[in-house]
């Protein structure tokens, strides 16, 4: 938590040291364990923190003899952790999975060359004998083939398609797992939630409405840019997928999530990736008068004030 050998290097000098300025980390409680078994937790509080800190610097100044300094810490992240809450909304979501081929799907099928009929026909032998270890040997061959003569101009991307889709229901029909769903997300990854991308780092995400409902979905989080590495598919607790509604069927837009301790630096760190621009924000700051009965104003990012009454009628 901090270096000894550096505060001993400062007491060996003439320098009446009358402050101590610690660039140390002071870990967030991202995943609410309070445990030190994992890097998204931290397994002791504040002031255990600052306990520590100073009992470290003061052992050290007594053993030296140098009056104990003012001690000021920086502590990045921790500071601003809780500054703000990115909002963002799932405007669509991939399609439940289907266990039955549908007319167009067997169509591009019949299509396909003879090698690769041939290992479609005996991917459905070792389906209906089973077999899964010899049914996924046969369907690796086959979308193999299939993206080799997609290569030469013989297959289209449908026939791709139809191939992924054909394997996905036939491994379905044989008890393996459905994965998660996909949903479209209203923002660019690179831009608002860098850190997920460059360093893993992983932050809370939750859906903020619907609370009273239990997500049955298991989905992951898809930007609308056109790079394959704009998605969130780790999250808190090691799992590879988020617990999700679906999606209102009804026209209206709105499912909303959030994304909490992220502090003050993604937007600055992220830039303006795929010319995304930042999201609308909206500041939330006390205040008195006489329509605020909590002691709270809101701005947007016009500085345009919004009375608490208005904020209620919203």
């Amino acid at each position: 938590m901090m270096c000894p050998a550096r505060v001993r290097a400062w007491t060996k000098t003439s320098i009446n040291l009358l402050s101590l300025f610690l660039i140390i980390g002071l870990g967030i409680d991202y995943d609410g364990t309070h445990s030190a078994q994992t890097d998204m937790s931290v397994a002791y509080s504040l002031e255990e923190y600052v306990a520590a800190v100073v009992a470290g610097v003061g052992r050290v100044c007594d053993r030296k003899g140098v009056q104990h300094p003012v001690i000021c810490s920086e502590s990045g992240r921790a500071v601003v952790s809780h500054h703000s809450v990115l909002i963002f909304e799932a405007f669509s979501a991939t399609a439940p999975a289907s266990n039955m081929m549908d007319p167009a799907t067997a169509y591009l099928l019949d299509e396909l060359t003879d090698d690769c009929r041939s290992d479609y026909r005996n991917l459905m032998v070792s389906a209906v004998r089973g077999d899964f270890d010899t049914y996924g040997l046969y369907a690796d061959q086959l979308k193999r083939h299939c993206a080799e003569q997609f290569k030469e101009g013989v297959l289209g991307l449908e026939h791709l398609a139809a191939v992924d889709g054909l394997c996905e229901i036939v491994a379905r029909g044989m008890g393996a797992a459905e994965g998660p769903r996909r949903y479209h997300i209203n923002l660019s990854v690179f831009t608002s939630l860098p850190d997920m991308w460059a360093i893993e780092q992983l932050f809370p995400i939750i859906p903020i409405q619907r609370l009273q409902e239990r997500p049955a979905v298991d989905g992951v989080l898809s930007d609308l840019t056109c790079d394959s590495d704009g998605k969130v598919d780790q999250f808190i607790g090691g799992r590879s997928s988020l617990p999700l509604h679906e999606l209102p069927t009804h026209g209206t837009r709105g499912y909303y999530l959030g994304m909490f301790l992220g502090g003050a630096y993604q937007e600055a760190l992220g830039g303006l990736h795929n010319l995304f621009g930042g999201p609308s924000v909206v500041r939330v700051s006390q205040s008195d008068g006489p329509h605020c009965e909590r002691g709270f104003m809101v701005w947007s990012r016009e500085d345009k004030s919004i009375s608490c009454r208005q904020t209620r009628e919203m």
